[in-house]
C-alpha cells in the first residue's frame, strides 16, 4: 500500500490546525499519516493538538528552531524516516484547502509524477481575498524566479505540494534555505534533476484567523536568495 504523509508547519494556529486535521481526515482515503511541525506556539497549538490522540497524528514541537523553510526540511526529514512514498506539505491556516488532496494524491500516484504543485498561476486557479500588494509580490517573486532560473513552473513559490520520495530526498539537500525561500530551492533542484512535474489548479484563499508569518524581513531574505541562485546557475 502506498503510504503519504502529510507535513505541516505551525507557529501560533491553535485556531485553526484542529479543524484543519478533522477536515482532511474526511477528505483523503489514501494511507496517510499528519506530521505537524510545531516551532513550540505559545498559544499552545502542540498541546491542542496532542489532546486529540489521533492514530494518524505525529506532533513534533522544536524549542530552539524557528522558520518555515527548516520546518518543512525537518517534517520531511520525518516523513522519509518513516518510508513514506509521497510527502505532502501544506500551510495550517487553511489557504490550502483539503479537498484538493484527493485528486491531487491520485495525480501523483497514478501518472508517477515526482512534484505535484497546487498552482494559483494557471487556468483553474487563483487567489482570493489577497490584497494587490501581496498580489504584486507574489507575481514579481515568480516572475523574477522564473526569469532567473528559466523554470517552466508558473507557480514556483507555492508551498501546496506532493513530493515522490526521491524529490523529498532532494529537498533536503537545500539546507540553507530556513524560510519562504525553501520552496524555490527545492523548484529548482526538481528541475535541474529533470524530475517530473505537474501544476494541479487550486483556489487559494486567505487566512480568516491568524496572523500571516510573511513580513518584510522575509520578503528581503527571499530577494537575496535569488540573487545569489543567479549567480550560482
Amino acid at each position: 500500500m502506498v503510504n503519504f504523509s502529510i507535513v505541516i508547519p505551525t507557529y501560533n494556529e491553535r485556531d485553526n490546525i484542529v479543524k484543519l486535521i478533522e477536515e482532511i481526515n474526511r477528505t483523503i482515503f489514501y494511507n496517510t499519516r499528519i506530521l505537524v511541525i510545531d516551532d513550540n506556539s505559545p498559544d499552545g497549538t502542540a498541546q491542542v493538538l496532542q489532546n486529540l490522540n489521533l492514530s494518524n497524528l505525529i506532533v513534533f514541537v522544536r524549542k530552539n528552531e524557528r522558520g518555515l523553510g527548516s520546518a518543512l526540511r525537518y517534517g520531511i526529514k520525518k516523513a522519509i524516516e518513516l518510508e513514506s512514498d509521497y510527502v505532502v506539505t501544506m500551510d495550517a491556516d487553511f489557504s490550502h484547502d483539503p479537498k484538493y488532496l484527493p485528486e491531487m494524491m491520485k495525480v501523483a500516484q497514478e501518472e508517477n509524477y515526482d512534484l505535484v504543485i497546487g498552482s494559483r498561476y494557471i487556468k483553474g486557479g487563483g487567489i482570493e481575498n489577497w490584497p494587490l500588494s501581496r498580489k504584486v509580490i507574489s507575481k514579481g517573486a515568480n516572475y523574477l524566479f522564473k526569469l532567473v532560473s528559466r523554470s517552466p513552473i508558473n507557480d514556483n513559490t507555492s508551498g501546496f505540494r506532493i513530493y515522490s520520495r526521491r524529490a523529498a530526498i532532494l529537498a533536503l539537500e537545500c539546507e540553507s534555505t530556513d524560510g519562504y525561500e525553501f520552496q524555490i530551492c527545492t523548484a529548482f533542484k526538481i528541475i535541474k534533476s529533470n524530475l517530473k512535474f505537474k501544476e494541479y489548479p487550486i483556489l487559494f484563499r486567505n487566512r480568516t484567523t491568524g496572523k500571516s508569518k510573511l513580513g518584510f524581513k522575509e520578503i528581503i531574505k527571499w530577494f537575496f536568495y535569488i540573487i545569489r541562485l543567479s549567480l550560482s546557475s
